[in-house]
């Protein structure tokens, strides 16, 4: 029999019981479950005794008087057709997350699939109408936000969390991101004590809050050691042309970070007409993973983005939200990133 609910839980109690270690504990509820290997199921059951001990921070479980007895109906809307046909999909770890965070916290998803505007983006409002508003709250995701729509959902006060970091001038945005900037200039900090010290960039031309994080992240790790910052190609894959690779290893680069899969696989290809050879000839680094994929991370060093993770935690961020909109909760939350250099990264040749 599970122990009493009390306002007064800590930690402790709630590793007693969900039958785990207090570190644990510890680390699901920071979100830093999946970097630890820790099982769903055994992240599962801390939250659900944190929510039964009321621990802060959690939502806390509606009675069978309470008026909201009922689960709460959660939309889910993306800006762009970005759902899964396949386990291998960039987004299926998102959407997994956000399901499984449902079930745990009793709730039903509906899915809004809007048509797509003139630019190719899922607008929320048509003739000033909210597409949501079925929806006690939504969690959203996309790389293409419209970001008039953000603004109006926070207007009109429709409870929302972005996944994925994401600012709009004037208006607070809730969102659950991954801590790129941190991630990239922790890769500095590996490529720099390996012996590298000149670097190329690889950037994606249009530049969201993401891209931003990653090339902030990469341009302030080289100033911590006092090394020359290169100037970025931000460029469409079918832009770069092999006359950017060649400048760019004459000026003694010996080793490239790149930003999307879609650039890595034009540069790859560049370097082997160039009869060079990853990682004897230049190092690459992919500062995004590609899940299963090409470029997978068994096939090349990668960033690694805790997809599961960011979308149980705007889950839990959004429940936060509509039980207590005014409580003291975490409201825009960057989740640590891993990292793996093997097998495209070396030390570079004398």
């Amino acid at each position: 029999m599970g122990r009493q609910p009390t306002r007064g839980s800590r930690q402790a109690d709630i590793a007693r019981e969900a039958g785990v270690s207090q570190s644990t504990v510890s680390l699901v509820l920071r979100g830093a479950g999946d970097l630890s290997r820790i099982s769903a199921e055994t992240q599962r059951r801390v939250l659900s005794a944190a929510r039964r001990l009321r621990y802060p921070g959690t939502s806390v479980p509606r009675t069978p008087t309470d008026r909201r007895a009922a689960p709460h109906l959660l939309g889910v809307h993306t800006f762009e057709p970005i759902f899964p046909t396949s386990a291998r999909d960039y987004y299926f770890e998102f959407l997994q997350g956000i399901e499984e965070q449902a079930g745990v916290e009793g709730c039903n998803l509906v899915l809004f699939t809007a048509a797509r505007d003139e630019g190719g983006v899922r607008r929320i409002y048509r003739d000033g109408v909210n597409g949501l508003r079925q929806a006690a709250g939504s969690v959203l995701l996309g790389h293409h936000a419209n970001r008039d729509d953000l603004a109006q959902l926070a207007r009109d006060g429709h409870p929302y969390v972005y996944i994925g970091h994401r600012e709009v001038p004037g208006v607070e945005i809730c969102y659950v991101g991954g801590d790129y900037r941190s991630a990239t200039g922790r890769i500095v900090d590996d490529l720099v004590a390996l012996g590298h010290r000149s670097f190329g960039y690889l950037g994606e031309v249009i530049r969201y809050e993401t891209q931003a994080d990653r090339w902030e992240g990469f341009a302030s790790g080289l100033d911590r050691f006092g090394l020359t910052v290169p100037t970025p190609a931000f460029a469409r894959p079918e832009q770069l042309t092999a006359n950017w690779l060649d400048s760019t290893l004459a000026a003694g680069a010996t080793a490239i970070l790149v930003e999307s899969v879609s650039l890595l696989r034009v540069l790859a290809a560049m370097i082997s007409l160039r009869g060079l050879a990853v990682p004897d000839d230049v190092s690459v680094v992919l500062l995004v993973d590609d899940p299963d994929g090409e470029f997978g991370p068994d096939r090349w060093a990668s960033l690694h983005i805790p997809r599961n993770a960011m979308g149980r935690r705007a889950v839990q961020m959004l429940i936060a939200l509509l039980s207590d909109p005014e409580g003291d909760h975490e409201r825009q939350v960057l989740l640590p990133c891993a990292h793996r250099l093997e097998p495209t990264v070396a030390p570079p040749r004398n």
